[in-house]
């Protein structure tokens, strides 16, 4: 194919509301160098973090002005003087700058990986943030073991019913707190173990339900009370991780079960995990997942897919409450 000297990229120069301050640009696009390659994408998620990073509240923010998007699947239709591990035609997925909301862009090779063989370009594209957040802390705060329970919030969430189908492979049983339960068959569906609405009686609930054992892993999206309700129902010298903070509400500190309990306070940010983890590490994680995706049937649902012109309907999609799935960008039009 021609390979284009622009680009269409959903932009923005200021931090501020995504509404306000996003613009659909075309844009300069230079020829691949050294191991750069040229990266036609496929298609992009809307993720919450997107709108942080947009906003200006997010852990790391781009540089201005810069690209929307933090993650996605693309084709690779050329290649620098020095880049040699992928290929004309190899399909990849990658994070982080330049961001995924655009046509055509540039990409350094050791900054992206194979989009794993076994996913379409939706599953893909939804591929680095979510299901590598719900795998690693299944796997890496507390040595679970078939039977064991495990109590998560916001459990309606593409995180929350990966976290639930990840655990059921393994024998896990998950305890769900939800806003209401008008979602509550569509995570039985998928194995959740124990659906509760999450509201002052819901400690109550999950503790006469669980049993004198109690949990041995919380994972909190949500913060707030909601995140001390957790805290109520682990047993001792179990851990409460915190991965993101739906209700924007500082969370009640659990002096008393930290004291009593010695439970243990963790945060967990997927991108800080990428940073730190070996080329090798990454890439056996995600066939590992992958792996898992394909042969128990888990995927991430989908609730609408959009071009970069409609970006706006894209956009309100994404923050719809109760909403079945996530709103992606199909780009190319593929």
């Amino acid at each position: 194919m021609t390979i284009p000297n622009t680009t269409k990229a959903l932009r923005y120069s200021e931090f501020g509301d995504p509404m306000e301050t996003l613009k659909l640009e075309t844009i300069p696009l230079a020829p691949p160098e050294n191991d750069e390659v040229t990266v036609r994408v496929l298609a992009a998620p809307i993720n919450p973090a997107d709108f942080g990073r947009i906003n200006g509240s997010y852990g790391t923010l781009a540089t201005l002005p810069a690209t929307g998007g933090l993650e996605g699947v693309g084709e690779v239709v050329s290649c620098g003087a020095n880049a040699e591990k992928f290929q004309i035609g190899s399909r990849v997925i990658f994070s982080g700058d330049p961001g995924s909301w655009q046509t055509f862009t540039n990409l350094s090779e050791p900054r992206i990986h194979p989009a794993p063989v076994s996913l379409d370009n939706e599953q893909a594209a939804m591929f680095w943030i979510n299901p590598a957040t719900a795998w690693r802390m299944l796997n890496d705060f507390a040595d679970l073991r078939s039977g064991d329970w495990i109590i998560q919030n916001a459990a309606t969430s593409a995180v929350g019913r990966l976290i639930i189908q990840f655990a059921a492979i393994q024998g896990i049983r998950t305890a769900n707190l939800v806003r209401n339960l008008e979602g509550k068959s569509s995570i039985e569906e998928i194995g959740a173990d124990l659906v509760v609405e999450d509201n002052p009686d819901a400690a109550k609930i999950l503790k006469e339900t669980i049993g004198p054992n109690k949990a041995h892993l919380g994972l909190n999206a949500v913060g707030g009370s909601s995140a001390l309700t957790i805290c109520k129902c682990l047993a001792d010298q179990s851990a409460l991780v915190t991965y993101g903070g739906m209700d924007r509400e500082p969370a009640p500190f659990p002096t008393r079960y930290l004291i009593f309990n010695e439970l243990r306070l963790y945060g967990f940010w997927v991108s800080q995990w990428y940073r730190e983890a070996s080329t090798a590490a990454i890439e056996e994680m995600h066939q590992t997942i992958a792996e898992s995706m394909r042969d128990h049937s888990i995927s991430i649902p989908v609730c609408g897919s959009f071009a970069l012109d409609d970006w706006r309907d894209a956009l309100e999609q994404s923050i719809q409450q109760g909403k079945p799935g996530k709103a992606l960008f199909k780009v190319n039009g593929q």
